[in-house]
């Protein structure tokens, strides 16, 4: 990896993500592969729905994965009467209509879990012929879409059948999470990162944590407050830590924050009131190398201990950290 810029990649908005992804699809020469942790049809979706559904009548390949979580999210995570929601319906219906059309559509996760958040495929990638969108956190539903996040686009045919194959396996493995090993591979602009689903095992928050510990200056930005080993890091670097306030988030994401923000001893300095989603670190070493870890992980190791698949890019390209740190002095700073 390198300092110097080789990569087409572009940051783009939730909002800019929608309308060019759309584009894309309805641009789509023979291949859509789309794993998200929520996708639904609403508002703010429903053209990019559509130009999925027709891309499949016109005969163009399109392989689609959502986790269930997508109706707990929708129709209240611990509600016997969740999939009979207005909006989980909508999303039943969208599925009906994908597989009847040809399209390959398969729920991550299983319907019956403890705790809903346990086993969670994390994960948000788009690979529309040979462009990938990744490395960001935009949920395909309204209040993704609204959120405080971007995704980052790039056209690289190995990256793309790179993350297709991933997206096949993880597929494949979803009756028996144990046998998905997860994923890693070095390009010229950075390191793929994909995580297991193992209980435990996160080679993105192990690379967190060793960048971390190293650095001697770090911007982070999540969902949640840090914890874990990386909360102890943070705590010893020099850091400028960005996550929501409580008030920000609703009851369940309230209570994980506050929890840990009282296990941490750790507090954000995030003053806006926009929700931030986006999930990146930028690390600044002792011998000036300047790292970005991007993706979809938050950075909390209760997600690590649930077992959660999770992507991430990290890169020394400067481009690409300008990009993030642009977005950070734009909408969070």
């Amino acid at each position: 990896m390198t300092n110097t810029s080789m990569t087409d990649f572009t940051l783009l908005s939730a909002k800019e993500y929608i309308k060019d992804l759309t584009h894309c699809v309805r641009q789509a020469k023979s291949r859509i592969y789309i794993m998200d942790l929520i996708i639904a049809d609403d508002e703010a979706t429903h053209e990019l729905i559509s130009a999925i559904e027709k891309a499949v009548k016109q005969g163009i390949k399109v392989d689609l994965a959502a986790d269930t979580f997508t109706y707990g999210e929708l129709g209240g995570f611990f509600s016997p009467f969740k999939r009979r929601a207005a909006k989980s319906q909508a999303v039943t219906a969208m599925t009906k209509r994908f597989i009847e059309a040809g399209a390959s559509f398969r729920w991550l996760g299983g319907d019956y879990k403890i705790n809903p958040f346990a086993g969670v495929t994390h994960i948000k990638w788009c690979i529309v012929d040979d462009t990938v969108y990744c490395f960001g956190g935009t949920n395909l539903f309204k209040e993704g879409i609204e959120s405080l996040d971007y995704m980052f686009k790039t056209t690289d045919p190995e990256l793309a059948n790179d993350i297709i194959r991933e997206h096949l396996h993880i597929i494949s493995a979803d009756a028996s999470p144990e046998s998905y090993d997860g994923f890693h591979k070095t390009y010229p602009y950075g390191r793929l990162l994909v995580d297991s689903g193992k209980r435990g095992d996160s080679l993105i928050y192990k690379r967190a944590c060793v960048l971390a510990k190293n650095a001697h200056k770090i911007l982070f930005v999540s969902q949640y407050c840090p914890s874990g080993e990386l909360a102890q890091h943070l705590k010893q670097t020099q850091s400028d830590i960005y996550f929501n306030r409580p008030e920000l988030a609703t009851t369940l994401h309230r209570l994980l924050i506050t929890t840990t923000m009282s296990v941490t001893n750790i507090k954000t300095i995030y003053k806006k009131d926009r929700y931030i989603h986006a999930k990146f670190m930028l690390f600044e070493m002792p011998n000036g190398k300047r790292i970005a870890l991007t993706g979809s992980h938050n950075f909390s190791y209760s997600g690590v201990r649930l077992g959660t698949r999770e992507v991430a890019l990290e890169s020394e390209d400067a481009h690409i950290y300008k990009q993030l740190e642009d977005f950070w002095r734009q909408n969070i700073k």
